[in-house]
């Protein structure tokens, strides 16, 4: 048996501290005692539908609970449930609760991102849903003030004439700049904020669009960055979406790493982060933490309640994205000396440098008075084989090459 909210193994039912979490420590049974929507449910689920925007077919109702006993409910609503969407507009519809809930819990136990609480919960046949505490209501019932970005930015359906894509007409800068807007302890929450943005990228999250991000009034009544929510990987159930839901800031698609790749890497993060205005060494230090954790979220992967085959795709995918984003120094320098890591530790054999073009390089990382500039920039220095005895003899600029990190897809040391 595993928990349902944490994969804690050896738990019959949610554990002890998912049952505190999601519901003040009430043992509430993962099996709901109501059927599934279907054909002959639907009349009592209609009244409790709302629509997300996971290609507009991903619905959600207002759960209640009552004692022990989770209810359907159209008022005081303390959770919400997303069962499996009905139709077909949806690549492997069958696994949304299970790809939400495990991308959830990446970004919590893997990241340390904060996020709603949240579960797997089963319908009476044995459907699987995912379900969230929500956030904004009180102890008392009485609801938080919370604002998504698009009414932050006067965005609607009204305002914008695009009909749902109101969402979509924006970017992740400006984002950022409503948060200093807004929130006195900006700087904080913009690390958060951009620590969740790159996470939705790492994670194939394409959806991350403007009503996905909100302002929440704290009981102390200031404003700060609410607890992640809808975050999932959606490329699994739309083949064709876009890498992101909002461009990154004005112009990123003319940047010298897009332009000459087709996609986002860590210098366009570094961009972003600069617009953002974090402070460059903490934008370097969350970039590598992001980038650090692969053995971590190939293990949860494998916790999770996605299918075998899901599994694997959904780590190819992460892979996928994580080879996008280069190498830290950390991922280079374990590669080299896993005890005592350090890029320019000395090397007894030479090292195969591979890039995201597919070209490669084979020889050693030296040391030079520019090495420490270099690394803020994620750029180290480089002799080739070629040129090995030559710079033994009389090191030289002519001899060297720099490397860059951002380029880097693989590092192989024999």
């Amino acid at each position: 048996m595993m928990c349902p909210g944490c994969y804690k193994i050896n738990v019959e039912g949610y554990c002890t501290a998912c049952r505190k979490e999601m519901f003040d420590g009430v043992k509430v049974s993962p099996i709901l005692p109501f059927k599934a929507p279907a054909l002959d449910t639907i009349a009592n689920y209609q009244e409790k539908t709302k629509r997300l925007s996971i290609s507009g077919v991903q619905l959600k109702y207002s759960l209640r609970l009552t004692g022990k006993v989770l209810e359907l409910t159209d008022t005081g609503g303390q959770y919400i449930i997303k069962p499996i969407p009905p139709g077909s507009l949806l690549a492997m519809p069958e696994i949304t609760p299970e790809n939400e809930h495990l991308t959830m819990q990446l970004a919590r136990q893997v990241f340390n991102i904060k996020t709603a609480a949240n579960a797997l919960i089963y319908f009476e046949d044995g459907t699987p849903a995912y379900i969230t505490r929500r956030f904004d209501v009180k102890p008392d019932g009485a609801k938080y003030l919370q604002e998504d970005m698009a009414q932050l930015s006067g965005r609607s359906r009204q305002t914008v004439n695009q009909g749902e894509d109101f969402k979509y007409n924006g970017t992740y800068e400006e984002i950022g700049a409503l948060i200093k807007q807004y929130v006195a302890a900006y700087t904080p929450t913009l690390e958060r904020y951009f620590k969740l943005v790159l996470f939705n990228y790492l994670f194939s999250n394409g959806d991350a669009h403007l009503k996905n991000f909100s302002l929440i009034q704290t009981a102390m009544g200031d404003y700060t960055l609410t607890p992640a929510y809808d975050v999932m990987c959606t490329l699994l159930h739309v083949p064709t979406e876009a890498d992101m839901a909002l461009d990154l800031y004005n112009g990123d698609h003319q940047s010298t790493f897009y332009e000459k790749h087709g996609f986002f890497g860590r210098a366009d993060f570094r961009t972003f982060a600069d617009k953002l205005g974090l402070q460059p060494v903490r934008a370097r230090r969350l970039i590598t933490e992001l980038l650090s954790k692969r053995n971590e979220v190939v293990a949860l992967i494998e916790k999770s309640f996605l299918p075998r085959a899901i599994k694997k795709d959904y780590t190819q995918k992460y892979l996928e994205r994580l080879a996008r984003l280069g190498m830290t120094e950390q991922m280079i320098s374990e590669v080299i000396d896993p005890e005592h890591p350090g890029v320019y530790t000395a090397a007894k054999q030479p090292v195969t440098l591979t890039f995201l073009d597919r070209s490669t390089k084979v020889g050693f990382f030296y040391r030079t008075p520019e090495s420490e500039k270099l690394k803020l920039k994620n750029q180290y220095n480089f002799v080739e084989m070629r040129h090995a005895k030559a710079y033994k003899k009389k090191p030289g600029e002519e001899l060297m090459t720099i490397v860059n990190g951002d380029e880097l897809l693989e590092v192989a040391y024999m």
